[in-house]
């Protein structure tokens, strides 16, 4: 135990030295440690930051109009790429989740 001291003191030191600080896991996610007001907050990359989907349907019911979208899917790539409609691209796997719930749910932050 005592010989592991060292290394947690130095880590540590770096991480409240640092503006970020940055990790990887085993199964290559990278997770970044960003300083916010003197404490530090996770950042996880998004293996899949695009939300896509297939087609987006206009359907009038009594009088008023709501959107659907069909296929909604997660994407490592472009959506455009696939021949797929764009619904964003998000920093992190959260904020994808969000987005991807939004598309199914039909309800997208701003309506063209």
């Amino acid at each position: 135990m005592k010989k592991y001291i060292p290394i947690l003191v130095a880590l540590f030191v770096s991480v409240g030295l640092a503006d970020s600080v940055e990790f990887r896991t085993g199964d290559g996610h990278r997770t970044e440690l960003r300083s916010v007001n003197g404490t530090f907050e996770s950042r996880h990359e998004s293996q899949f930051p695009y939300v896509c989907y297939d087609k987006r349907i206009k359907v009038v019911s009594d009088g008023d109009v709501f959107v659907k979208y069909k296929g909604c899917t997660r994407v490592r790539v472009s959506c455009k790429s696939l021949g797929r409609v764009h619904f964003g691209k998000y920093p992190n796997d959260y904020k994808a989740s969000q987005a991807l719930d939004r598309c199914y749910n039909a309800r997208p932050r701003f309506i063209d």
